[in-house]
């Protein structure tokens, strides 16, 4: 649903954007994916064959992305791409250490089978970027607050 409203603000402000993506708009709406839908629930969802889910929330501590994992983590044919920072305590932080089996959350033991990667995809910005965003502003005083203490 988040992902549908940010493509409405982007429809509206088209204007605002390139002059690529302007003429683009001309000829058709780059912001319509015609292979992506918004999924409600897993009742919603025939598991027929190869696919790609991108889940929220991205700690899979819940939602349907914890209940795609759970029934999909037994299968080795299977994958999950963790993309982006875990908190300490959550199943994607979890899995990331690699574990044989993983708690459901009804309390069941399962193996943990599936392929475990990850990547780090973060809307964040980064050193270069925050540091060119500073030189160009010169601002007369500079407040920065992200992460966890410990980091």
């Amino acid at each position: 649903a988040l992902a549908k409203k940010c493509m409405a603000v982007y429809q509206t402000f088209v204007e605002a954007m390139n002059e690529r993506i302007q003429k683009q708009m001309a000829i058709s709406n780059p912001f319509v994916f015609k292979h992506v839908q918004n999924l409600k629930s897993v009742e919603h969802f025939d598991d027929i064959g190869p696919c790609v889910i991108m889940a929220s929330p991205g700690m899979m501590q819940s939602g349907l992305s914890r209940q795609l994992f759970e029934a999909w983590c037994t299968d080795k044919r299977n994958g999950v791409i963790v993309a982006g920072y875990c908190v300490e305590g959550t199943l994607a932080k979890h899995v990331l250490s690699e574990p044989s089996e993983i708690i459901t959350t009804t309390g069941q033991k399962l193996p943990l089978r599936m392929s475990v990667d990850y990547i780090s995809f973060s809307a964040h910005a980064d050193y270069e970027q925050t540091s060119n965003f500073i030189r160009t502003l010169k601002p007369p005083h500079i407040v920065l607050v992200h992460g966890e203490q410990n980091e």
